[in-house]
């Protein structure tokens, strides 16, 4: 019960009782002697009953008091537990991802620098093979330059040899019709 609930209940009680008891006084047929006697006790019980019940509500509102600051108590140590042991998981999970990132960016670092000189070696080898074949295709091409300098001094020398022969068949056959 909060301190509102208890005032308004004592406050309740007390009137209550105070009212029951004038109206079981004042509907008593007694003689007014008798009646302020009973009135007397009945004001003795009632502020009797209104002390017991007012040490009853202020027992219950300390132990409702004191549960709530122990509660409030073990809250604040939970919470504390809870949010040191929330920075200590977070600060290992920061620095098992920085040591991640790390690894990760040194690797990086080392296959870019792997793919870089795989890049420049066959950059080379590309240049050496294309070396080869320029020589290559000179050789060849000197080769050809030759062979059709050869086949042409052979066309030359067989067209002579036509020639030559063309000529002499010329001649057996004018000379066969001379002969005629």
């Amino acid at each position: 019960m909060s301190n509102m609930d208890t005032k308004d209940f004592i406050l309740g009680a007390v009137v209550g009782s105070l009212v029951g008891a004038a109206a079981a006084v004042l509907m008593a047929p007694k003689s007014g002697r008798e009646l302020r006697t009973d009135l007397n006790e009945k004001a003795s019980s009632a502020k009797d009953r209104t002390a017991e019940w007012t040490n009853t509500a202020k027992e219950k509102s300390s132990a409702a008091v004191d549960r709530t600051t122990e509660w409030t108590n073990t809250a604040k140590e939970k919470g504390a537990e809870y949010s040191q042991l929330a920075k200590e998981k977070s600060g290992s999970i920061t620095s098992a991802a920085k040591e991640s990132l790390g690894k990760i960016s040194e690797r990086t670092s080392e296959v870019t620098d792997k793919a870089s000189r795989m890049g420049e070696e066959l950059t080379g080898d590309v240049k050496g093979v294309m070396e080869e074949e320029k020589s290559e295709g000179r050789k060849l091409a000197q080769q050809v330059v030759q062979e059709i300098e050869e086949t042409k001094e052979r066309l030359r020398r067989d067209v002579e040899a036509l020639h030559k022969e063309q000529d002499l068949h010329t001649e057996t056959s004018s000379q066969e019709e001379d002969q005629k």
